[in-house]
């Protein structure tokens, strides 16, 4: 997918939220009605760039994957659950384009070192790098 020139399926503000919303609710947490959205400048911000062609700064899938797992867990965009949401949006936007990722246990560690300031976002990009599994080919959102 990430070289077929097929067009990318991008997530919406509200989608993100609603991950959100059911992650709290999974494994509790803070939720502040109606989004939980503590900073929504940065979450459009990070959407806008990820989806942009400005610059080139995200031209492959996995970039703009990591690019939104980061920004979301680093700028923390909700007022609780941005580490469970940032993973689960970046895997489901490469999922929703045809990549899928193996999910272990070393993600839990690496989005507390990113919300820490111990990782970057480049470390996030090869663990996707490293945990991809197949491509297939995937349905929208």
């Amino acid at each position: 997918m990430e070289d077929s020139g097929a067009e990318i399926v991008y997530p919406t503000v509200g989608q993100i939220s609603d991950i959100n919303r059911r992650m709290v609710e999974g494994f509790g947490g803070l939720f502040i009605p109606p989004n939980n959205l503590l900073n929504l400048d940065a979450l459009e911000y990070i959407l806008d760039a990820v989806s942009s062609s400005l610059f080139g700064m995200y031209s492959t899938l996995k970039e703009k994957a990591a690019a939104l797992a980061y920004h979301i867990i680093s700028r923390y965009v909700f007022n609780d659950g941005n580490k469970r949401t940032g993973s689960h949006i970046a895997l489901e936007f490469l999922r929703a384009n045809g990549i899928d990722i193996f999910l272990d246990e070393s993600i839990a560690e690496l989005t507390v070192a990113v919300a820490k300031n111990e990782a970057t976002q480049e470390e996030l990009l090869q663990w996707l790098h490293q945990h991809q599994t197949s491509q297939f080919f995937a349905s929208s959102w």
